[in-house]
This record gives C-alpha cells, structure tokens and sequence, in this order.
C-alpha cells in the first residue's frame, strides 16, 4: 500500500489544547501542501478521537498490523495514524502494536501502575493506560506475572523502552497462546550489535540465524527498524529465537511518501535535542529561526518537555518542525473521584459536555479518555453513552477552577 506507517506518540492527553480544540481536523496546514498526518492514542469513538481531535471515519480504510480491517476492531489506547483525505477526514487509518510477548519480570503497583520487562522492552504503565485482559480473574496489570503473553502499543522510541497507551492481558503462557495465535510473539525495534547470528532490540537479544528474512538488506542492520516474530520460548542463554525478521517501512521508525509534503503532527516528550534538531519519541524534526513556539520558546526546548510538533517534509525530505507548542497540563497535579454520576449536559458533540459526581462538576472534552468496564463493555464508548446511576471512575486536573477529565472510566 502506498500509505507508510508512522509510530509515533501521544501517550498523554493536551488538556490544555483539549480546551479550545476545534473538531474540524489538523490546524494550521504546512505551506508545502500535500495531505496531513496525525499519530496518537485513540481517546474516543463516535468517529475517532486522536489528538483532541475529531476524524471522520465513514470512508476510511483501517489497517491492523498490515492487513485490512475495520473501524470495529478499533480499541480505544490503540497508537493509530492518520492519513487525511481532507481536513477531519480520516482516509487511511493504521494501527501497529509495538511488543507482543512474553513477560520476563514486573515492577507493578497495586493501583496497578508501573513497570513491566517484556521481552526486554520496559514498558511503563501509568494511569491513563488502558487494560484489558482476556485472562479469567485478572482485572489490573498488578496481576500480571512473569510468563504472562502481554500486547502493548504506546510510545516507544525504538530503543527499548514504551510508555503504555494500551495493555491487553492476552493469555497465561506461550503454549496456551499458542493454540490460537500461530504466528506467536513479536517485538519490533531498532537494531543494534548486528553479527551474522545475533541482533539486539532494546535489551533483548534475537538469534536470527535460521529466520526468514523479509526485505532485509545485505550488509550491516544495525540502526534499522524491523519486526523480529518467534514461535517459541526464549533459549537457555534467555535469547529470542526468531523464524522471521522483517524490515519495517523500509528500516525507518517513521517516514512518510516521499512525495507528500502535507502536515505531520506528532506529541510526545522530547528525547533529544540540539541547536538545529529535536527528537521526539524517535521522530527527529529540524527546527530554526522559522519555528514558531507556543507557551514557551526555544530555550524551553529540552529534554523531558512534553510537545506538541506541527511540521512538514521539505523538497529534500528533511522533516521541518513550522510549530512547537509547549503542553502546560504537566504542571497541575492529578486528582482522581470515583462515585455515581448525578448528572450529564451533554454537547452536540458526542464526546463533549459535563457530568457531576459527588457534587462535582467536570467537563469532558475531545482530549478525554473514555473506557467501559462495566459488563456492558461497550467498545465505541463516548460521553453521549454515560447515564445518571453509572458508577464512574475520573481522573482529572483542575486548571484555573475548571475541572476537566483526563481520562473517564465506566466501571
């Protein structure tokens, strides 16, 4: 398919942005023209939600680890690109996990957050990470033991570590996942310490020496991103043995149709950073006296800063950053309720209104998380849903005495 995949990050929500998002689709438009790209966390459905904004799905084509599938099989968590076919218009949606495997050890909390070594990945769960589980008695990542098959897509920037906007408990063991998932494990990554036997992804080891390779060059692989898939538990010396290594969008974590030079958005937390270059979550974009700064300006830019870039791809294919807006959310604190809803207004949008719990009032907006856990677990889940009775579960900021929901989670 002509459409290239970007796995790029929006693990937090931009509350603030949240705020005075239209849900029309990108903002301002690259000057370059071309069409417009958007990676993030699905938050909400009713169409989707991506980014605190609203996308059209009624014509899109989804793809889920490379093959056709549809809007349904969409979870909320789920790290998707977007490929616009006209403002708000979603024309192409793809969806790729970042590790499927076995656990080696956990680090979680009982408020079920935390960290986990998958396969030699650190996973980090938090809060606004959501579980599900397909292992009977299991309802928290906190129950999540060594040997347990986990899926999990978030922020990763290739190198071994993945910030969680979904976790999902898929089975006990290898062998019982086995029985119905043929294709087994995988992890995907940037290559390092390549030998004609051995490659690393993050802290993991493959042995690919009997694997089939699957448009993997000749010569050295090392700063290549691939897809390395094994059928079997790790060997004695704890080493992934791979029967298939495959290059993944042509070895680069993220790159787009060199012909399109529309807007590229991606949010995440710096990880790099010089006088001329910014990383995000292993997208690197130039920025220069051009780049405009939002809620802060070029001395701010450091690594650690949570950012929203807007950019474009210029005639060289050089990623130019035309926007860098500072997310200001990280300064409030977190607050959580938990209670029955008294009271919904709901919007004209079906994911935009207010609810009141325990005399509390807060809004919920385009940026909002919105889960079902109850037993009706309703998967295209939206505020126009929640009803007077439901028990509830917020977590919230409040800025300037308005309290705005980061993530709502029906219980």
């Amino acid at each position: 398919m002509n459409f290239k995949k970007v796995i790029l990050f929006n693990t937090a929500v931009g509350i603030l942005a949240g705020l005075t998002a239209c849900n029309s689709g990108s903002n301002d438009s690259a000057s370059n023209g071309g069409g417009s790209y958007t990676t993030g966390a699905i938050t909400a459905f009713g169409s989707v939600y991506v980014n605190g904004t609203k996308y059209n799905t009624d014509n899109a084509t989804v793809y889920i680890e490379d093959s056709v599938a549809s809007e349904s099989d969409l979870r909320v968590g789920m790290m998707v690109t977007i490929s616009e076919s006209s403002p708000g218009v979603a024309g192409t949606i793809y969806h790729d996990d970042d590790v499927e495997g076995i656990v080696l050890s956990t680090n979680i909390l009982a408020d079920g957050t935390g960290t986990m070594d998958v396969m030699g990945q650190t996973v980090t769960v938090d809060t606004k990470t959501i579980f599900e589980s397909y292992v009977a008695g299991v309802s928290s990542p906190a129950g999540i033991t060594a040997g347990n098959i986990v899926e999990v897509t978030g922020s990763s920037s290739g190198n071994g570590s993945v910030m969680a906007t979904r976790l999902e408990l898929k089975a006990v063991d290898l062998a019982s996942y086995l029985v119905t998932h043929l294709e087994g494990v995988e992890v995907k990554g940037i290559v390092s310490g390549h030998t004609a036997q051995t490659i690393n992804i993050g802290g993991l080891t493959v042995d690919h020496s009997n694997a089939i390779y699957d448009d993997m060059p000749a010569g050295n692989w090392d700063g290549l991103y691939v897809e390395a898939k094994s059928n079997q538990p790790l060997n004695g010396s704890g080493h992934m043995v791979a029967y298939k290594v495959e290059l993944e969008n042509n070895g680069s974590k993220a790159y787009y149709d060199d012909d399109d030079y529309g807007e590229i958005e991606v949010m995440g937390e710096v990880t790099e950073v010089t006088s001329d270059l910014v990383t995000v979550n292993g997208v690197t974009y130039m920025h220069n006296d051009q780049t405009e700064y939002e809620h802060g300006n070029a001395s701010d830019l450091m690594v650690g800063a949570f950012v929203e870039i807007e950019g474009y791809l210029n005639t060289g294919g050089e990623l130019v950053a035309h926007e860098i807006e500072f997310e200001g959310h990280h300064g409030y604190s977190e607050l959580e309720i938990q209670g029955t809803v008294s009271m919904v207004n709901p919007s004209t949008d079906v994911n935009e209104g207010t609810i009141e719990i325990n005399g509390l009032t807060i809004h919920v907006n385009s940026s909002t998380i919105m889960h079902d856990s109850s037993h009706a677990h309703v998967t295209n889940f939206n505020l126009s849903m929640v009803g007077v009775g439901d028990l509830v579960e917020v977590y919230y900021v409040d800025i300037n005495g308005t309290q705005t929901a980061i993530k709502l989670e029906r219980e």
